[in-house]
């Protein structure tokens, strides 16, 4: 007999139960190496070892047999994980429906079922909607799908908010009070006013906003993973007509020069050209909430490109600000500037 392990010891080797390796091989799961015709006892040769160590995660995992074997028989490892990832969508949508109809559950016998979830009286559920999104990107990785499954989010929750807005002006024009639509609103309810809260980029203007999707190209461009701050400077440098533009090139010796400044400072391009949404860095993050603030301490109701370069520099550790103070620009004077300039614009239209 070559060498090989009794049922025993390939039971210790591989985390296995003798049981489990029993039933395995009645059903040509995991069957033995060879088998002793007089007595019956099964033999393992070491190199299954793996392979039913693999079986014990799976079977931990809660993998049924039968995608367990389909696993195992799969013809490369690559056709392997694709069945583990299949299997895991499968219990992702399941849990999903079942997280559903256990929170209506919940509310009906907690006398509540007028609040239930409004995917309830939808013919669409999250289980349809996690399946739609592994059907339409079968390629994609967890990172790309969490960034597409956010913009999708947004999406619905802007057509929730138009669905809700539409309701709202018609019972204005059937004479319904303010007071009338915010009690039907929510009223002080957290969750409502949550849902109508704004999003980040509801005060950008219009030129901010086209930087935004200028920046996402720049990144894109250098296929990059996420929208760094450096991206975000290309994108403010790209909107000509935008005031962050304006002051940039007022203060540098030219465009191009800042545009060197930034490719020179920028990351290596990467080697995977990049489709679809391109999430934000921490960094752009960070930049885009000192925008916003910095909008909020001049006063602003809008958040323009000059805010978001404002932002920039607020953001000290980020590129973006590395760069800029290498050009010779500092938050403070980046301050008075923009707020010289947008003076004399706010006298300019008042006129």
């Amino acid at each position: 007999m070559t060498c090989v392990l009794s049922i025993g010891e390939f039971a210790r080797a591989s985390g296995l139960t003798a049981k489990a390796l029993r039933l395995y091989d009645e059903l040509e799961l995991l069957m033995p190496a060879e088998v002793d015709q007089s007595n019956g006892y099964r033999y393992y040769a070491p190199e299954q070892v793996e392979q039913a160590r693999l079986v014990a995660r799976l079977r931990s995992a809660g993998v049924p047999l039968p995608r367990i074997a389909a696993i195992i028989r799969a013809s490369t490892p690559e056709a392997a994980a694709d069945e583990v990832l299949s299997y895991w969508r499968h219990v992702e949508a399941h849990t999903a429906s079942a997280r559903e109809v256990i929170t209506s559950l919940v509310a009906l016998l907690r006398g509540q079922d007028n609040t239930m979830s409004p995917s309830t009286t939808l013919d669409i559920s999250l289980a349809d909607l996690i399946a739609r999104l592994y059907e339409e990107l079968p390629d994609a990785d967890d990172l790309a799908r969490i960034s597409e499954a956010r913009l999708r989010a947004q999406a619905l929750s802007d057509l929730g908010d138009k669905l809700v807005d539409h309701y709202v002006s018609e019972a204005k024009l059937g004479g319904a009070s303010w007071s009338e639509i915010s009690d039907a609103l929510g009223g002080t309810n957290p969750a409502a006013q949550k849902r109508r809260a704004p999003n980040a980029f509801e005060r950008f203007t219009d030129l901010n906003r086209h930087s935004i999707v200028l920046a996402q190209e720049a990144a894109r461009t250098h296929r990059h993973e996420l929208i760094g701050t450096e991206h975000l400077l290309l994108g403010l440098l790209s909107e000509p007509r935008g005031l962050a533009y304006e002051v940039l090139t007022a203060q540098a010796d030219s465009e191009q020069d800042i545009r060197d400044a930034i490719e020179d400072a920028m990351p290596p391009a990467g080697e995977k050209t990049l489709q679809g949404h391109i999430a934000f860095g921490p960094d752009s993050k960070e930049a885009i909430e000192q925008a916003l603030r910095a909008s909020s301490d001049l006063g602003h109701d809008w958040v323009g490109t000059e805010h978001t370069l404002l932002g920039l520099t607020r953001a000290e550790k980020c590129l973006a600000a590395h760069i800029l103070h290498n050009l010779g620009f500092t938050s403070d004077n980046l301050h008075g500037m923009v707020t010289t300039e947008v003076t004399k614009r706010l006298a300019a239209t008042s006129k």
